[in-house]
């Protein structure tokens, strides 16, 4: 059966002097003269021309069944609202899906950096950005070793899929796909995902030129591994083409795989089929390792009565080109980082005790304010000139994100009593009246 998306990476020199595609290579199939395998479940009638071009007296058995994974997925797509919820991810937030498949010219071996950039560089309010790797990486290298190379993006919000677990579903949640030349990439552009291509093993000649993989490869776009990435990703959205003809290639049989696949066993076993229908199975919700971001880099833009505030981790730097502009920092009193208490401009406190904020201001002179979470909707704040105020909303926004407003209110000598009057704050899609209360 087809490892992935149908047959696509070229045999390695490395294996063997004798070339040709994995799975349907002549050295894969036949020994001592003999084709090994009793049915060669192929995935696509295309296919078929390939294997007859690499191991012709391999054709006979070769029975074209489907993609069983991607028929799975497609039947688990009124899922999505579930699958989101898992990931923690809103109608309001877009959720970016980096797939890298194994070696040295996938995404994590030929963009070390990217992942890390994706998480500095788009904003948290907006975006949520998951990785699946594949097994390959997870045990070649093992999985202490990916959390270290990861560990910078995972504290700053990245989600980590276990290497079994939870692709599918992010498959189905995603909104856009980051990826290479491995199946989860093509799976993503076959469900009509925007999809940015980061890599490919073409260059590399990883592909067979004919597979639908490396066609698929030719007609992506491409990520400008040297410009900012957000821009990139907003591009890609906005002017999506679905890529049906090439994903088409691959993916034959469409919502029959478990049902040919099934048929194709039993025949082998010479038992007779089951008379109920073969039908998929729900995937399990995914399982992501999550860290907390605790601190934030804010920009804030203060127009007319309104303040847009756009948070990114502060944990993480970015290049010039996704570098924030004129922020401030947010920081929970809960840091471990003495750097960054010792910049912030606000310093956040979930559950403090009477006099926490005279405290904290006085052990933290550069400190503009302190921001006391009073509810899911509101906060305390205590400037450093003593003053207190309360702000809060009807509205659901990340009462964090509150205190930004007012700091970037007053910080561009916009006054109190304006404030006491109700302003607009615009979180993302989301956009809150807030009042302030002395």
């Amino acid at each position: 059966m087809p490892h992935g998306a149908g047959h696509n990476r070229l045999l390695s020199p490395a294996d063997g002097p004798e070339s040709g595609v994995s799975g349907l290579a002549r050295r894969q199939l036949v020994h001592e003269g003999r084709v090994v395998p009793a049915a060669i479940a192929l995935s696509h009638h295309e296919q078929l021309a390939r294997l007859e071009r690499d191991c012709p007296e391999a054709l006979p058995r070769a029975v074209v069944v489907g993609d069983l994974v991607f028929d799975r997925i497609l039947a688990n797509l009124a899922r999505r609202d579930r699958y989101r919820r898992a990931l923690e991810v809103g109608q309001d937030r877009k959720l970016v899906l980096v797939s890298s498949t194994w070696g040295a010219h996938s995404l994590l071996g030929a963009n070390g950096d990217l992942v890390a950039r994706l998480v500095a560089e788009l904003p948290v309010d907006e975006y949520q950005v998951v990785l699946a790797a594949h097994p390959n990486a997870w045990y070649g290298h093992g999985g202490l070793q990916l959390r270290l190379w990861l560990a910078d993006a995972r504290d700053g919000g990245l989600l980590l899929l276990p290497p079994q677990r939870g692709w599918q579903a992010a498959l189905v949640a995603s909104d856009v796909i980051v990826g290479d030349h491995g199946s989860v990439t093509f799976y993503g552009a076959a469900l009509g995902r925007p999809v940015l291509l980061a890599s490919s093993g073409r260059e590399a000649a990883e592909l067979d030129h004919d597979s639908p993989t490396a066609l698929l490869s030719r007609t992506l776009p491409r990520l400008d591994p040297a410009g900012a990435v957000l821009p990139q990703i907003e591009r890609v959205m906005a002017a999506h083409v679905p890529h049906d003809e090439v994903t088409g290639r691959t993916l034959g049989m469409p919502g029959q795989a478990e049902g040919l696949l099934r048929r194709l066993a039993y025949r082998l076993m010479e038992l007779p089929e089951p008379a109920a229908p073969a039908t998929a199975r729900a995937l399990a919700e995914p399982l992501p390792e999550r860290g907390e971001v605790l601190s934030f880099e804010v920009e804030t833009v203060v127009g007319g009565d309104c303040v847009t505030v756009r948070r990114y981790p502060a944990v993480l730097e970015r290049r010039p080109g996704g570098r924030v502009r004129d922020p401030h920092l947010v920081v929970d009193a809960e840091e471990v980082n003495p750097r960054l208490l010792e910049n912030a401009a606000i310093v956040v406190g979930r559950d403090p005790r009477p006099g926490w904020a005279q405290e904290t201001l006085r052990r933290y002179p550069g400190c503009f304010m302190t921001a006391e979470i009073a509810g899911v909707r509101s906060v305390d704040l205590t400037l450093r000139s003593g003053e207190r105020l309360r702000v809060g909303t009807l509205g659901e926004v990340d009462p964090r994100c509150l205190a930004s407003a007012v700091y970037g209110w007053l910080v561009r000598g916009r006054s109190r009593g304006e404030l006491r009057s109700g302003i607009t704050v615009r979180v993302g899609d989301r956009q809150v009246v807030v009042n302030c209360d002395a």
